[in-house]
């Protein structure tokens, strides 16, 4: 044999599986790699759920989440519920109307989990407001974590009186701010209600810690005051 054929033996015995080896490295690769970026098991259906359209069994369970039996869905109103990121912190909240418990007005009033507010007139912490037996109340149940309103976590709560209207619907935020403009318009953080109140359709919308009414025939613009969530709040004037 002469060097000729000994070199090219050589290079087939030591080169053939270095090449092969190297080929062989990225298909074991690429079969990991997707595996990396699979989300974890609960958090692919906790955000379909989430999702789905609101179901009355759903509401049932956030209203006996943060009232226990202290206060029920109000039949009488078709929708009784709305779904809409009030807030402005991209999860969806839930507003529903109720009617307290008359056996349970003393223990609504006593120490509760939630902010009870009027919209309609300035907030003034030295003027504690109750819920009266007769009173109508719209329940805005902020959303938190994967599943928002439905979350068991969510539980930070907005308990509002004198606001609950005719025809209710979702405002999306976005699209009145843009077709609303000038220096006596809201600045509302996220999605309004929109409504007929007491004859004048307006708007309930989350300033920056709290529920505001917007009537553009009386509103005079907002001014800063303190809130309990977030900072500051705005007053309508």
């Amino acid at each position: 044999m002469n060097s000729r054929h000994l070199l090219l033996l050589i290079i087939l015995f030591t080169g053939g599986p270095l090449a092969a080896g190297c080929g062989g490295a990225k298909p074991d690769v690429a079969e990991r790699s997707p595996a990396l970026y699979q989300p974890t098991p609960e958090a692919t259906p906790a955000k379909a759920a989430s999702a789905e359209a609101p179901k009355i069994a759903d509401v049932e369970a956030a209203v006996q989440r943060v009232f226990k039996d202290k206060a029920v869905i109000d039949p009488d109103f078709t929708p009784s519920f709305l779904v809409g990121d009030f807030n402005g912190d991209t999860s969806q909240d839930l507003a529903v109307i109720l009617k307290p418990v008359p056996e349970k007005i003393a223990e609504l009033n006593e120490r509760p989990l939630w902010l009870l507010r009027d919209p309609r007139v300035p907030y003034d912490p030295r003027t504690p407001l109750h819920v009266e037996k007769d009173d109508v109340l719209l329940a805005v149940i902020h959303g938190y974590g994967a599943n928002d309103w439905r979350d068991p976590e969510a539980t930070q709560t907005f308990l509002l009186k004198n606001v609950v209207g005719a025809d209710m619907r979702v405002q999306d935020g976005k699209e009145f701010v843009k077709n609303n403009t000038g220096p006596r318009k809201p600045r509302p953080q996220g999605d309004l209600i929109g409504e007929k109140l007491k004859g004048s359709e307006g708007y309930l919308y989350y300033t920056a810690a709290n529920y505001s009414w917007y009537d553009p025939k009386t509103f005079k613009g907002e001014t800063e005051v303190p809130g309990p969530f977030h900072g500051g709040a705005r007053r309508t004037q």
